[in-house]
């Protein structure tokens, strides 16, 4: 019997057992602790590792993670590769979160399951509040969430660092330390052990709170679910408080984060982020879609302009199928 076992809420436990589900695990502590976390509570799961090959214990990280997913029978899939020419967090991590779509498709399951927790909540509050954004990113993720055709499960979003590893280190299981977030050089490691640490250790409680009330503020704020038709998302202008609140949640389902400039450059005007999100700004309804090009017959684009369907989102309609009609009867119901 393990002790100190993090808790889970009744809700995501439900779902963590109803689920075929994915752990993204690198073998460090927060991974670690929910690998053991998934197994004491006997949910079922498989797990990816990647290895960037960035150190010298990244090879024997990659050998523990197959050893210790041998011994207790769950399926590995493990990559190798090796990120090059600057940039490297935002490289790593598509490369990542592309490897975690391949297997989730390959292998038909539901969840992607990350460690994420309190200390990163508090670490991700800080860091956008330097950068400039507004409530919807400064609110962060949320325990469960959408992510592309598969749900996104964040288990330890209330359970801080400090406990997850106390849990590892009282039942001598075993984990690894990542040299690299002991390099204050990185922005994030700094505000982590500067100011995100520390105050944790003041006031874990309070903090906790304080996260959970701003993200339910930036839910209210987000208004309606904004309806679907065919990955077109169709945000409701008369009845969402802040728009742009909606939009960044919409965009983080695509793993994109938008920066202050990015905000300000499509803020009630058409534009494309990172050059994927095609943004349409109508007078009843905001659009957000994949962002293509593409040839549109005259007839398509007429009945668009009399429609005004915002320029930006018809070549991704006319790909999809969608009419002018059938988005505006998405709008009616």
């Amino acid at each position: 019997m393990l002790q100190q076992l993090p808790k889970l809420d009744k809700a995501t436990l439900s779902k963590l057992l109803l689920g075929k589900n994915l752990l993204a695990f690198s073998g460090g502590v927060d991974s670690s602790a929910l690998f053991f976390t998934l197994l004491a509570n006997k949910i079922p799961f498989e797990v990816a590792h990647v290895n960037y090959q960035t150190r010298v214990e990244s090879d024997i990280e990659t050998a523990h993670v197959k050893a210790l997913c041998e011994k207790h029978s769950i399926p590995c899939h493990t990559f190798k590769c090796k990120i090059e020419n600057g940039n490297f967090e935002h490289k790593a991590r598509n490369v990542r979160y592309d490897f975690f779509a391949k297997i989730l498709k390959e292998r038909d399951l539901t969840s992607l399951l990350t460690a994420h927790q309190l200390n990163d909540r508090l670490e991700w509050l800080l860091m956008r509040l330097i950068q400039g954004a507004g409530v919807s990113s400064l609110a962060g993720f949320s325990v469960c969430e959408k992510w592309n055709s598969w749900e996104r499960i964040r288990p330890f979003g209330k359970i801080s660092k400090a406990d997850l590893q106390d849990f590892l280190n009282i039942n001598n299981l075993p984990y690894f330390h990542d040299s690299s977030n002991k390099e204050s050089k990185h922005l994030r490691n700094y505000i982590r052990h500067s100011f995100s640490d520390p105050l944790l250790k003041m006031s874990e409680k309070g903090i906790s709170k304080s996260l959970d009330y701003l993200k339910k503020d930036a839910d209210t704020l987000e208004g309606l679910e904004p309806k679907n038709i065919k990955d077109l998302w169709v945000i409701d202008r008369h009845n969402t408080p802040s728009p742009m609140i909606a939009i960044d949640k919409i965009i983080k389902r695509y793993g994109i984060v938008m920066s202050s400039g990015e905000r300000e450059n499509i803020f009630e005007k058409d534009g494309v982020i990172s050059g994927k999100i095609a943004i349409g700004w109508h007078l009843d309804f905001i659009g957000v879609a994949p962002y293509v090009k593409t040839f549109m017959p005259k007839e398509f684009k007429e009945a668009c302009r009399v429609a005004k369907i915002p320029p930006i989102l018809r070549p991704y309609m006319y790909v999809k199928g969608i009419t002018p009609n059938s988005l505006a009867d998405t709008l009616l119901y």
